[in-house]
């Protein structure tokens, strides 16, 4: 009976020794963008990629190109979708973030999913037979849907007012106090809450930023009708200086609008994914290896993606390669 006892209670013992020694699945939190957008898409499909292959239990939460790095710099976030310009200007810290040098900002993958501003109006409403140009030059009291605070989207938004004469560079308080003294009155919301205030038709117009196709511009478009106004080439120099490049949204891209089987130009960015220098160098590694050796699935987490080519994952950054990632590159030939 005693022996018996005994072994039961070695038995529990090296159970217990062997629960308490396996380890536990890492937990990690992803900021992205806002919900019903492109980011917050991608980063939900590279999450459970990385739960798939690298064991990784990732949460998504809700953020924005502005304040991503704040997160992934203060550690309220390990991973982060980035914006070259902006991810540049936070390490440095320069606008829109002067005085906050955040020097932990390190990339892991980029030259992806790339990002087109879209600025576009109600087909019915007079601003659709004008020219984005005419609109802001005139100060047309207008009802504009814009996203919160925080936004890439509001950003390059306030970039834009500055250029055609709202208020002087880093005063963006101004630029929104000129408009509304005309009139014009902002509605801030997600791209899914800009949707539905533009179908419900209590906006003329929205200003978003998004990969192609954008959802919330496609579910717009069902709801009523609307017309996507191109960016006039001046403005395309200016943003060009803050990193932005010149594109275009093509022919079908949204059938449903007025001019959907135009082509339409705009600016974009690409996208990079961000995390912090005090991520270890396995991790960063084993991150970056999940995604990049997967890059036939990732292609098909979002249409963004279709054109991902891993060989130029470490271009165009704005940052500096975490050094696990750097390994990565370099063990695979395309760094040298």
């Amino acid at each position: 009976m005693l022996k018996r006892l005994g072994l039961v209670v070695m038995t529990l013992a090296l159970v217990a020794a062997l629960v308490s020694g396996a380890p536990a699945q890492q937990s990690l939190t992803w900021t992205a963008g806002a919900v019903g957008g492109g980011w917050y898409t991608i980063s939900g499909g590279m999450a459970e990629l990385l739960r798939e292959k690298a064991g990784l239990n990732v949460k998504v939460i809700p953020g924005g190109g502005t304040q991503n790095p704040l997160l992934v710099e203060k550690g309220d976030a390990e991973l982060g979708m980035g914006l070259p310009p902006l991810l540049g200007a936070a390490y440095r810290g320069e606008d829109p973030y002067p005085g906050q040098k955040m020097e932990k900002l390190r990339a892991l993958a980029g030259n992806m999913s790339l990002n087109t501003f879209h600025f576009y109006v109600a087909a019915d409403s007079p601003f659709a037979k004008m020219t984005m140009e005419e609109i802001f030059k005139s100060k047309k009291p207008m009802r504009l849907a814009i996203s919160k605070p925080g936004s890439s989207d509001v950003w390059v938004f306030e970039k834009i007012m500055e250029f055609y004469g709202y208020c002087q560079p880093g005063k963006a308080a101004d630029c929104y106090k000129t408009w509304e003294a005309a009139g014009t009155k902002f509605f801030r919301g997600s791209y899914s809450e800009q949707a539905g205030a533009f179908k419900d038709r209590n906006v003329d117009g929205t200003f978003t930023f998004l990969a192609l196709p954008g959802a919330s511009i496609t579910e717009a478009s069902v709801g009523r009708e609307l017309k996507i106004l191109a960016f006039p080439k001046p403005l395309l120099e200016y943003l060009g200086k803050f990193g932005m490049g010149e594109g275009v949204i093509p022919p079908g891209t949204y059938p449903k609008a007025v001019n959907g089987n135009e082509p339409v130009v705009s600016a974009t960015m690409g996208t990079t994914i961000t995390v912090s220098s005090a991520m270890s160098n396995d991790l960063a590694y084993n991150i970056t290896k999940a995604l990049n050796d997967n890059a036939d699935r990732v292609r098909k987490i979002h249409g963004s993606l279709a054109d991902y080519d891993p060989s130029k994952g470490y271009l165009f950054l704005g940052v500096a390669l975490h050094p696990g990632a750097e390994k990565y590159y370099r063990e695979k030939g395309w760094l040298k």
